[in-house]
């Protein structure tokens, strides 16, 4: 998959970040761009910045699945090799978190990793700060199932 991803990545990402582009064809999208995060992380990790909000929120409506768990899958990767890509949406993020039921337990480990490695860089006065600004539904979800 590797020499395609500069070929396909880009026109996702314009799909992606399209205005009015319908609900299913977003989803697709959205899975596509994880997927391919999946197995080429360290090549899509360098253009997060460019998706991961319309990504989060195009996909925290679906139900837990397996297309939801590999897309995720992939994104967690993909944040692990540029987590400054995610900072500035990171609230998507942990909106998109939010919305599982039922995480398989390695990829709610990910979540965990990934939720407290932000905690701690900013620091727990910054994160405070940062949760605040949380729907408490959101804020309660976090603190109920990753203890941040």
């Amino acid at each position: 998959m590797e020499p395609y991803v500069k070929l396909v990545i880009t026109p996702l990402i314009d799909i992606i970040n399209r205005p009015n582009t319908p609900k299913t064809l977003l989803e697709n999208t959205a899975i596509t761009i994880g997927r391919i995060g999946l197995v080429c992380a360290q090549e899509v990790a360098p253009l997060l910045q460019q998706f991961i909000r319309q990504w989060c929120t195009s996909l925290r409506n679906i139900r837990d699945n397996e297309e939801k768990d590999s897309a995720f899958r992939g994104v967690c990767l993909m944040i692990s090799a540029n987590p400054g890509g995610v900072v500035q949406d990171f609230i998507f993020f942990c909106d998109a978190v939010a919305s599982w039921v039922h995480p398989k337990q390695d990829l709610k480990e990910m979540f965990y990793k990934i939720l407290h490695g932000f905690k701690n860089q900013v620091g727990d006065e910054n994160w405070e700060k940062f949760s605040d600004q949380f729907p408490q539904p959101l804020r309660e979800r976090l603190a109920v199932n990753y203890g941040v």
